[in-house]
């Protein structure tokens, strides 16, 4: 067996099964590009006739009707390899990629030509669309560099999109947020419905979201897609999986890179930083074959990493904190990462016409991280992410008519348990400074956990009628969504520094025992957070009309409406005490608020039945030979917000946290404790070191002074739904068997929501110059005074009752995105000696939000446009990416990724320590415009070369044999982070920064693979 032949039966031979899905995860799927269509001419053929596309890997046949014009399409085939053939002519063979057209011919040859002429690589591709899509082939999934195993990486190649570099592999498109992204497999979306990163798991978590081995292939749609898909806000990216065939393949892989192998971050080992210790191993395998052959076949796949992630090591300065402390926290903090991925799929071929697919994943991962610089090992954090999914399909492929049925059960759950337990203990540092945070001990004090379990039941239909493809389908999913925070709970202690900092090198204090020790300060959280749970119920439903009247014109209209029964935590009933309180607070009175739309009774958040969105496509090939296509479309697309921002509220207004000061050595009391300093403390109590004596004395103290709570969150009732505006116009041409486009984008996004800053004093004013004017709105204030000494006007800063932030939620921000995308490739398949892929995206993404993408709170002004438009922060202005694949001599493989861009934009923050010669606001930190101001001073900010070589060996029963090598980042290029406090934190702003982008390093990986 060929070398070329067995990769292909491995990674197209378990072929893809790729029917239209349920969204099991989270938000509704609607799709139906996992499958591909086949069509072509025949010469000389009857009405009636029939061409028969035979799956090479399952046996699979499905037949199409050449109409009396002699032409034919197969709709709903799965992608993969084909042997097409018809009565009178020579058998041919072509590839489908998810989401395409391929054409087959049967024509009369040229004179001088062989008979029976199909063009199969350069005609696989679908040109006559609007929408802007990539495809990812089995190919350069097998063979392109990857170091982290995430086949979300490979989405960089399609213009338009980014894939966060680091160990966090978040997807963005647009001018929009990750969350905006959706990614579907097999129909299945894998969206985050509560939290920040689009992809489960991918907010915080550092695993993979699916098995690599188990993709068969994947395509991007960076925009205009059609009214089948929903949930979308930017890009599409629709996956399939491998299928068992009538043959047994499988193949097994191991990966490893050593501690030697990994070249020490540039900065780390400038300022003689040890390195530290590191071991990954990746490892898996993959089985498919034919339970009953042609009626009954199975795959199974999985993946493991072990993972000994680089160490942190603490950096407390000796002379500050007492030398046991130091001694615990100046250490190497191993970290670890594991996880496990689990897929299997059933594939019964019922009758002709009938396939059922059952298909279940799981997703075990366990990450121990988070721990800072300041503490010891106790205070980590470990991040796990669990997912069970299990789905049910059903295709019917009756001709011209395709009908796909799906039901799904989806459950997920991420938390970030601490390692230790019980309080929280914090060293002060010298001079002890109210609540710093010197050194960190024992528990961590915040703890997060999310869960989400869905129904799901879809159906999708197409049938063609002549000259038209029509396109209708539905889905009901029903999402239970929950939501809990521990913050505080069991109380965080804060210790007097018994160390000056004035004694160097170490401070003279050898012991320091928190056990015995007393508190002068704490923080309490005296009331449980409730974990939050609430149903959804969302509908969608579409009908959209593809027109091929001739051979030059495409035209594609449609319209779908989706609907979403709780998107706002509808239910919700605001707390007496924070209704009062606001319809009597003056500052919003002063500024025009009417606190009534932040004031919920549980019936006045109603659900949004306008989700109305058109769909127009056209596209026009110039000869009708696919060789020059004109393209362009228009759509709206709506998306949904986080389950997180609707439910903060909640979170946040239930927590009752009280600071409180107490008397140094057992002194008497000098107050309550609930001042601003050490002036008015409590005395202490020993017995106040259990954290359920501590909440009794906190919450009668807070009630005895008539505080309600702390900080506020209010939801305005009528937060809108976020959607974006599309429209695109190009040009494709083809040069041989390279395809090339070139496209302009234009997308308006709208209804960006975030919390804003809302304390004001009873004249309007949002910050207070020392001075008694007005400091204005574009500054960072965590707390607002409540009054300010000497000035009338500036008072009631605080919420009466509650002491903290007070912050209102706005769903006002826009953003615009005009772009170039100039794109060529020739696709690298398993029977290709060579492919390229170039992607450069000229782009100028521009929002009124000067925020940091995925932020829940805008916490530097009272408005979202308090900074007017600015460039996206983390955005770059200019992008290209390109991958090429050659087959050299003796069965080696050669691959590359080359990445250069503009590197992102970043804020402006400037404070007194870093350029500010303006007067400070009482409570203000600094004037910080956090959206897009500058870029890197380099115009290449980041650049990157990845490599790979693979040499195969045949074996002679049949079987082969990998060794491959990689190299990433070949030329230990150094790239910096861009921070908004870092690159951007001055007057004037450096716009470099000493700090390296994560895992960026060069590295090297070796892996073996089995298959056979």
């Amino acid at each position: 067996m060929s070398t070329i032949k067995s990769k292909r039966q491995l990674a197209n031979g378990i072929s893809a099964f790729a029917v239209a899905a349920a969204l099991v995860v989270a938000t509704p799927a609607y799709a139906q590009s996992e499958t591909a269509t086949l069509q072509g001419h025949v010469d000389g053929a009857a009405a009636g006739a029939q061409v028969t596309a035979t799956d090479t890997n399952t046996g699979r046949k499905v037949v199409g009707t050449v109409d009396e014009t002699g032409n034919y399409t197969i709709l709903g085939l799965v992608p993969g390899t084909y042997t097409v053939a018809t009565d009178g002519k020579d058998a041919q063979t072509t590839t489908l990629l998810v989401g395409q057209t391929a054409v087959v011919d049967f024509v009369a040859a040229a004179e001088g030509a062989p008979a029976g002429i199909v063009v199969t690589g350069r005609r696989v591709r679908e040109v006559r669309t609007q929408t802007v899509s990539t495809n990812i082939t089995p190919a350069q999934i097998e063979n392109l560099p990857q170091s982290k195993r995430n086949f979300l990486s490979f989405a960089a190649l399609a213009p338009g999109v980014s894939v966060t570099a680091g160990e966090n592999a978040q997807v963005q498109a647009g001018a929009t947020s990750s969350q905006n992204v959706n990614v579907f497999i097999d129909g299945m979306s894998l969206k985050n419905p509560i939290n920040h990163g689009g992809v489960f798991g991918q907010n915080f978590g550092l695993g993979n979201p699916f098995p690599q081995i188990a993709i068969q292939e994947y395509s991007i749609e960076t925009q205009n897609f059609g009214a089948e898909s929903g949930q979308a806000g930017s890009a599409l990216i629709t996956a399939i999986t491998k299928t068992g065939g009538n043959e047994f393949h499988g193949s097994a892989f191991i990966e490893f890179q050593p501690k030697a192998w990994i070249t020490q971050p540039y900065f780390d080992k400038k300022n003689n930083v040890p390195k530290p210790d590191y071991n990954r191993k990746q490892y898996g395998g993959e089985l498919g074959g034919p339970i009953i052959p042609g009626k009954l076949h199975f795959y199974v796949a999985a993946e493991r990493t072990n993972q000994l992630r680089p160490s942190t090591t603490g950096n407390v300065p000796a002379s500050d904190f007492p030398q046991s402390l130091v001694s615990q926290t100046n250490v190497s903090h191993n970290q670890d990462f594991k996880q496990g991925l689990y897929f299997g799929k059933l594939t019964g071929y019922v009758t002709d016409e009938d396939t059922v697919n059952l298909i279940g994943y799981l997703r075990r991962e366990d990450n121990l991280g988070d721990i800072a610089g300041n503490a010891t090992d106790t205070h980590g954090r470990r991040i796990r992410t669990n997912q069970d999914r299990v789905q049910l399909q059903w295709r019917h492929n009756a001709g011209d008519f395709l009908n796909q049925f799906n039901i799904a059960f989806d459950k997920a759950r991420q938390d970030t348990p601490s390692v230790g337990s019980g309080p929280e203990f914090v060293m002060l540092n010298p001079g002890d400074p109210a609540f710093s945070e010197g050194i960190l001990a024992g528990a961590h004090f915040f703890e997060q956990g999310d869960v989400q379990k869905s129904w799901t039941i879809k159906n999708d239909s197409t049938y063609r009628m002549g000259q038209h493809t029509l396109k209708f389908g539905g889905q009901l999913a029903q999402l239970d969504l929950s939501r809990s925070v521990i913050n505080a709970f069991n109380g965080r202690y804060y210790y007097s520094n018994p160390c000056t900092g004035s004694v160097t090198p170490v401070c003279p204090v050898t012991t320091f025992d928190f056990a015995t020790a007393q508190p002068i300060q704490t923080k309490i959280n005296v009331q449980p957070t409730p974990t939050l749970n609430a149903k959804d119920l969302q509908v969608g439903l579409y009908v959209q009309d593809e027109w091929k009247p001739d051979n030059h014109w495409t035209i594609n209209a449609g319209l779908r409406w989706d609907f979403e029964s709780n998107a706002n935590n509808n239910k919700y009933i605001t707390p007496t005490a924070i209704a009062t309180a606001l319809r009597n607070y003056p500052g919003w009175a002063a500024r025009g608020i009417d606190p009534e739309d932040y004031i919920s009774n549980g019936k006045n958040r109603k659900e949004y039945w306008g989700a109305f969105q058109p769909r127009l496509g056209v596209s026009y090939d110039v000869h009708g030979d696919r060789d020059i296509v004109f393209f362009g479309g228009a759509g709206r697309y709506y998306d949904r917000n986080l389950f997180i921002q609707g439910v903060i509220e909640t979170l946040t207004n239930s927590n009752r946290e009280v600071s409180l000061f107490f008397c140094p050595n057992g002194g008497a009391a000098q107050g309550n404790g609930l001042g601003t300093s050490a002036a008015d403390c409590a005395q202490w109590n020993d017995a106040y070191r259990d954290p359920h004596n501590l909440r009794a004395f906190a919450a009668n103290s807070a009630n005895a002074a008539g505080l309600s709570g702390g900080s506020v969150f209010v939801l305005n009732n009528k937060t809108r739904m976020p959607f974006s505006d599309q429209f695109d116009i190009g040009v494709r041409k083809r040069f041989g068997d390279i395809q090339t486009s070139l496209t302009f984008s234009h997308i308006r996004s709208h209804n960006i929501q975030m919390f804003t800053r809302a304390n004001f004093y009873a004249n309007g004013w949002f910050t207070a110059l020392p001075t008694c004017a007005d400091g204005g709105d574009q500054w960072i204030i965590d707390f607002t005074p409540d009054t300010v000494a000497g000035c009338p006007g500036a008072t009631n800063g605080q919420l009466t009752g509650f002491n903290g932030k007070l912050n209102r939620g706005m769903s006002n921000g826009k953003a615009n995105y005009n772009a170039i995308y100039i794109y060529a490739e020739k696709p690298f398949t398993d029977l290709s000696t060579w492919g390229f892929t170039t992607a450069l995206t000229l782009g100028k993404a521009r929002s009124n939000v000067a925020q940091e993408l995925n932020s829940d709170e805008f916490y530097n002004g009272p408005y979202l446009n308090t900074y007017g438009w600015n460039r996206v922060n983390g955005l770059t202005k200019w992008n290209w990416v390109s991958s090429a694949n050659y087959r050299a001599p003796f069965d080696i493989v050669l691959s590359g990724i080359l990445t250069l861009n503009s590197g992102p934009a970043f804020g402006n923050i400037v404070a007194p320590w870093n350029g500010l010669t303006t007067p400070v606001p009482n409570g203000a930190c600094c004037y910080a415009n956090m959206g897009g101001v500058y870029f890197p001073k380099k115009d290449i900010g980041y650049k990157r070369l990845d490599i790979r070589v693979a040499k195969t060996f045949k074996l002679p029963w049949g079987h082969e044999f990998t060794a491959d090598f990689e190299v990433f980042n070949v030329f230990n290029w150094l790239n910096r982070s861009y921070s908004s406090w870092g690159a951007g934190g001055g007057n004037p702003a450096p716009r470099t920064e000493n700090s390296q982008v994560g895992a960026d390093a060069r590295a090297f990986q070796a892996g073996l693979r089995y298959k056979f």
